[in-house]
């Protein structure tokens, strides 16, 4: 039951922390737009922009939400850990790729955002780890 909650409770942090986010980067865009009329060269640096700021952010929620879980789970072992890391990491990212595939095909930044998720969460559980001493078998 400690696993199925840890899961649960990573994967909602994320979700609702990304859905915070993003309605964020929306009123951050508007004001980035309305700048731009006025600044002519922002226009240059909007497409890049949500990727310098965008991903990173990103990146340290999912590693905020592996943190999460492996401290609710609280297991003996680093594969447990990675283990739970790696559902939360392939329920969230998933959940937020799996939705464009309807209407387009994945493209390499999709796998690249997909990938560094997994990474994330894992990494958010080893430090969970590190910070508890636990076993690394």
């Amino acid at each position: 039951m400690k696993s199925i909650k840890a899961i649960v409770v990573g994967s909602v942090f994320i979700i609702v922390a990304i859905l915070l986010l993003q309605l964020l980067y929306i009123f951050v865009a508007v004001g980035y737009n309305a700048l731009a009329k006025d600044f002519p060269f922002l226009n240059d640096i909007a497409g890049s922009f949500r990727y310098i700021v965008g991903i990173p952010i990103f990146v340290a929620t999912m590693f905020v939400g592996g943190y999460i879980t492996a401290n609710i789970a609280d297991v003996e072992t680093s594969i447990k850990v990675w283990l739970h890391c790696i559902a939360v990491g392939l329920i969230t990212a998933g959940g937020m790729i799996y939705p464009t595939l309807e209407t387009a095909e994945i493209t390499t930044t999709g796998i690249v955002i997909f990938i560094l998720s997994l990474l994330a969460t894992t990494a958010g559980g080893w430090y969970w780890q590190k910070d508890n001493g636990l076993s690394q078998a």
